[in-house]
């Protein structure tokens, strides 16, 4: 029994196994950037088994059985290996060293789990208290971010060149602390780092709903939902346009009726465009802001802002990380400036020197 419990551990802590494992991480890396990795998708709403295909199949390998078990294979393999080279030797502990560096990273990619990975989208000037983690699932910091100032420059073409998230972080509703978010320049607040992803543009609408009685003014924006008078009708915002058709700015509505529903368009301009194009609502029925009867919907301002995306990440095993990167740098260095050790070949070739000589000295005297 004990023989076979060493053939095991010396499987485990084979320098083939080593190679085999590094290989194995690779092609999965290599799968991971050939595949769309869908590491955010979302769980809620399901079981635990609805995320079992995504932990054996291509589409979540930093996360799957295969990536997870050969990590934990190679740590164990690295450890075996180190426990045999415990040798007072310059070349014995330089692997060491390089077996250590190696180790800590696998070790503090494996604590970046118990990380925070998450997303917060902000509407200028407002905050959240929650930020969404990739698994779908909400997150609550203990305290709120709130997004002071945004601002973004284009280039010529229209693509975004930089764009900036001024934010505030508030405990019990008092600002806490302030930074500013670029793009590659992250800021921390409470142990967290919150990085500039993306943003959006948001549109809001001033909309008036008359019935012929007592009009109603909402403030709305897209997929929200302007409940009317009448018994089971409302009238859902589809899609709102700062400029439809060089027609000005217009809001898309459909109201929704029983089973059935109808779409609305409603422009801002609509007696200007109706002066320059006489005879449009009959032709075009969804453009009469009196369509629907008894309703007559108008729209007095278009409203512009930007949503800023805030990463929010925390990684526990980050600083472990980069120790064992370190450690597994300055090995290198060390293996390109130790000299080589003298082997069984180096410590022959005195005696073999002192052996050859009294020949060689003869054969140059007959050649004299």
């Amino acid at each position: 029994m004990k023989k076979k419990g060493n053939t095991v551990l010396n499987a485990l802590g084979s320098l083939k196994l080593t190679v085999a494992l590094i290989l194995f991480i690779a092609v999965l890396c290599v799968v991971g950037s050939v595949f769309p990795q869908e590491s955010s998708v979302t769980s809620s709403g399901h079981g635990d088994g609805f995320r079992i295909p995504f932990l054996l199949g291509p589409y979540d390998v930093f996360h799957s059985v295969w990536f997870l078990g050969a990590g934990l294979l190679l740590c164990i393999n690295l450890a075996l290996c180190m426990m045999r080279r415990l040798k007072p030797k310059k070349r014995s502990l330089l692997m060491l060293l390089l077996h250590s560096g190696v180790l800590l990273v696998i070790i503090g990619y494996a604590i970046g789990f118990m990380g925070l990975d998450g997303y917060a989208e902000i509407p200028e000037g407002e905050s959240v208290s929650q930020v969404v983690l990739k698994d779908g699932s909400v997150y609550d910091p203990g305290f709120s971010i709130r997004c002071e100032r945004f601002a973004v420059d284009f280039y010529g073409n229209g693509m975004p060149r930089e764009y900036t998230s001024d934010l505030s972080f508030l405990i019990n509703g008092q600002v806490a602390d302030q930074a500013r978010v670029r793009v590659n320049h992250p800021a921390s607040f409470a142990g967290i780092s919150f990085y500039q992803e993306s943003f959006r543009d948001l549109l809001s609408a001033v909309l008036t709903v008359s019935d012929g009685k007592q009009p109603a003014t909402f403030t709305v924006s897209e997929g929200d939902i302007i409940p009317l008078p009448s018994a089971g009708t409302r009238a859902r915002v589809v899609k709102i346009w700062h400029d439809l058709m060089h027609a000005g700015p217009a809001v898309k509505l459909l109201i929704e009726e029983g089973h059935g529903g109808r779409f609305v368009y409603v422009f801002r301009d609509i007696d200007v465009i109706i002066s320059k194009m006489p005879g449009l609502l009959e032709a075009m029925p969804a453009f009469d802001p009196s369509g629907f009867h008894p309703y007559t919907f108008s729209c007095s301002e278009v409203k512009h802002s930007f949503a800023t995306g805030i990463g929010v990440k925390r990684d526990p095993g980050a600083p472990l990380a980069g120790i064992g990167g370190a450690i597994f740098f300055l090995g290198i260095l060390l293996a390109c400036f130790l000299p080589p050790s003298s082997g069984p070949g180096r410590e022959r070739a005195p005696v073999q020197e002192a052996a050859h000589g009294p020949v060689r000295a003869a054969a140059k005297s007959k050649e004299s």
